[in-house]
């Protein structure tokens, strides 16, 4: 019988560093930091969305907003 896990997180927007050619091009990223429980699967890690480049830090706040509104959990089945 499969084993579903699950985990309730909040969504966390980290701005990592432009390239080296100085453009405005900083990968935004949406970080799932756990309230209440984890997926056993993460571990010692941790469950990041990259969004594409150019999204601005702005953009990725509103999507985790989305989120945070219409998610409940995260599972994985196996």
């Amino acid at each position: 019988m499969e084993k579903v896990d699950k985990g309730v997180y909040v969504f966390e927007v980290k701005e990592g560093e432009a390239s080296a050619s100085g453009r405005d091009d900083a990968l935004v990223s949406l970080y799932y930091q756990p309230t209440t429980s984890e997926l056993s699967i993460v571990g010692s890690g941790f469950l990041s969305i990259n969004l594409k480049r150019g999204t601005t830090v702005q953009q990725a706040a509103a999507i985790a907003q989305y989120l945070a509104e219409h998610i409940d959990s995260i599972s994985y089945t196996g």
